[in-house]
């Protein structure tokens, strides 16, 4: 059988993944962002074209 890591080890594991958790957030809300930003600006366009396409069409 395989024996546990000691302490050390285990608080060195656990300082990483509090690390990547941080890093993984600081990414969810970066991507967070960017989705906001650009899916606005999209919405943006679509209701320009909207528009100019029912000014065309009168």
């Amino acid at each position: 059988m395989n024996k546990l890591p000691d302490k050390k080890t285990l608080d060195k594991l656990l300082d990483l993944a509090k690390d990547f958790e941080q890093q993984a957030l600081s990414l969810y809300e970066r991507a967070t962002e960017i989705d906001e930003k650009w899916r606005i600006r999209l919405e943006s366009k679509g209701k320009v074209a909207i528009q100019k396409s029912d000014s065309s069409q009168t």
